[in-house]
């Protein structure tokens, strides 16, 4: 759970109890955050120091590691058991393909495949190999390809 008012991801178990906080910097307002295998956090975010949306993986201490710095708006990220990262780019109506390491790999989704509408939330079903993208008015199932 991310708290821009504290600039904290929470990170809790399956029970709903918590396992750790983790304080990111203060130029940081964290929208979404997903664990990666590798134990990291992948953050959607405001870096507040650039006024610039930001993806960015964080250390267990709120170190961060890598960045991507697109001309995007984001606010919801998927990954999967590999570390890809999946991303809703709402400025550009279209889902982002990443690998581990914050670097773009492809377009998996477009604007026309999305009807122009503009991805707000994800939810990617590994085992199937399902994408479902939460727009204003719908959700939209895709099948993507899995590894």
């Amino acid at each position: 759970m991310t708290s821009p008012g504290t600039h904290q991801l929470t990170q809790f178990d399956s029970d709903g109890n918590e396992l750790r906080r983790v304080q990111l910097p203060d130029y940081i307002t964290p929208w979404h955050a997903v664990e990666s295998p590798a134990g990291t956090f992948i953050i959607s975010q405001l870096n507040e120091q650039l006024n610039q949306r930001q993806l960015i993986e964080v250390n267990t201490a709120g170190q961060e590691l890598r960045q991507f710095s697109r001309s995007l708006y984001t606010e919801h990220i998927a990954v999967d058991s590999h570390g890809n990262i999946l991303l809703a780019d709402l400025s550009n109506r279209r889902i982002l393909l990443l690998d581990n390491h914050l670097s773009l790999r492809r377009v998996i989704i477009d604007e026309h495949q999305l009807n122009y509408e503009r991805p707000w939330r994800l939810c990617y079903m590994e085992q199937s190999g399902q994408l479902l993208v939460g727009s204003e008015d719908e959700v939209a199932v895709f099948d993507v390809l899995r590894h």
